[in-house]
């Protein structure tokens, strides 16, 4: 009697075993057919990339006081016909939340306080940095070697309008844009 418990077990468990295998099979298939056609989708769209109309949202997220504040402003003229992957190599260490021809938008984490703000304009033709101090004035905080004139027309006239930017670190991403 034992020996034929142990038997129908050892059955029923080679069964299941054996079940559970050709389940995986069948369903690693149908994984690999279900990619198949979404690749097949992908090619039929059209290629999706930056154009003159794109909006493009940077969301910067400061880590101490856990305040997001965004930034709207048209795409310039350097990501024009930019891809997704293309993109990412540009903003290396930002988060791509959406990617369309119509908007875009970026977001980075940054290690500090909301309140760190920068402006870029003009002093004597020449990119400058400023900053608002604790009255809201605005203060220079240095003047690069970059002429306003080396810049392209619209990039020159949104400085020369203040650009604003928010965080160290985008502030020496844009300064090392405008000086390469």
């Amino acid at each position: 009697m034992r020996k034929a418990i142990a038997l129908a077990a050892l059955s029923s468990f080679l069964l299941c075993l054996l079940a559970g295998y050709y389940i995986s099979l069948w369903m690693g298939e149908r994984d690999k057919q279900m990619a198949v056609e979404a690749e097949s989708l992908d090619v039929l769209q059209t290629p999706k990339e930056i154009n003159a109309q794109t909006k493009m949202i940077y969301q910067y997220f400061y880590t101490s006081d856990r305040v997001t504040k965004e930034q709207i402003e048209p795409a310039p003229d350097f990501l024009q016909g930019l891809n997704l992957e293309q993109l990412k190599s540009v903003y290396n260490g930002w988060q791509v939340v959406l990617f369309s021809p119509e908007r875009v938008i970026l977001r980075c984490s940054i290690d500090g306080l909301s309140s760190e703000s920068f402006i870029l304009g003009e002093d004597e033709g020449y990119l400058a940095v400023f900053y608002e101090d604790g009255n809201k004035a605005v203060r220079l905080k240095e003047r690069t070697d970059v002429p306003l004139s080396a810049l392209p027309d619209g990039e020159a006239q949104q400085i020369r309008e203040g650009l604003r930017v928010t965080g160290e670190e985008n502030l020496a991403k844009f300064l090392a844009d405008y000086m390469s």
